[in-house]
């Protein structure tokens, strides 16, 4: 995107440790246009004990949003251009209207999270009551990205006094394989996993991520995620092995049936210190 001289730019940045569930936070910072001989101010200054870097880029952009909201108008100035490190943000910002209209799930029925935060933004986008742009720039690559990163970690480091009250942490075990779990290739097949964590997602349906078992070789394969209703994601244990039955749609993943439960051996691959469940 082209700078425009006579547009507000805003940078955000958000921060967790232990991402997710860990302490976080978010900051913003804004650039006035010269005309307007304003220094750049940090508007968003937001820290919390737990939650996860996703909604912390989110919230930085709720939070600067409503902020333009409440300040406008300004001489001269009739645009923002939102400034983002965030590659969720950047990727999803077009479709989360999409998904709004379809009850908060993607094109093949899959549910999204964060729910309550893109409803939020699509609110506050809508309300700025001027022209807003988002763009994507690698994080650090200014002094004012620097400035804001530094500001995003030192809020998530104070770790409060702020709440993010729609977190929804899920149930953790300790992750075997390092790396982030990827989106379950389900083609009906039966396989045996590892239960390492259940999220509550919009409407009650669990996002279940695991580890997948391989009897033979007796060790941990993939890391992967799917889907359940809560009714089977209440008979799935964190830290168990199961049998389980996929259904046959690689782009919406879910776990249809516990054939049975399996005992596993013990972690036959060192935990790595920061592999974590995403």
């Amino acid at each position: 995107m082209v700078r425009d001289p006579r547009a507000i730019r805003i940078y955000t940045d958000g921060s967790c440790y232990k991402n997710p569930g860990g302490a976080a936070g978010c900051a913003a910072m804004v650039h006035y246009p010269e005309d307007l001989q304003l220094p750049d101010e940090e508007i968003v200054d937001f820290g919390c004990a737990e939650s996860s870097n996703n909604r912390m880029e989110l919230m930085a952009c709720v939070k600067a949003l409503e902020w333009v909201r409440e300040r406008r108008p300004w001489d001269g100035v009739e645009r923002i251009q939102m400034v983002t490190d965030s590659l969720y943000v950047k990727e999803n910002i077009f479709r989360a209207r999409a998904w709004k209209r379809n009850g908060w799930r993607n094109r093949y029925g899959m549910p999204m999270a964060n729910d309550d935060l893109w409803k939020r933004l699509i609110s506050a986008h809508d309300k700025a009551g001027m022209r807003v742009d988002f763009e994507w720039e690698p994080g650090k690559r200014s002094p004012i990205g620097k400035v804001v990163d530094r500001a995003a970690k030192a809020a998530a480091q104070r770790g409060g006094p702020d709440v993010d009250r729609g977190y929804r942490p899920g149930a953790v075990s300790r992750t075997v394989l390092g790396g982030v779990a990827q989106l379950y290739p389900a083609r009906g097949q039966v396989d045996v996993i590892r239960i390492g964590v259940k999220k509550v997602m919009h409407r009650g349906e669990n996002k279940i991520s695991f580890e997948t078992f391989d009897e033979h070789k007796q060790a941990y394969v993939a890391k992967f995620y799917a889907f359940a209703t809560p009714t089977m994601a209440a008979n799935l244990h964190r830290s168990h092995g199961y049998r389980v039955h996929f259904n046959d749609d690689i782009h919406y993943p879910r776990i249809l049936e516990c054939v049975q439960e399996v005992p596993l051996s013990k972690l036959t691959a060192s935990p790595k210190k920061d592999a974590k469940w995403t």
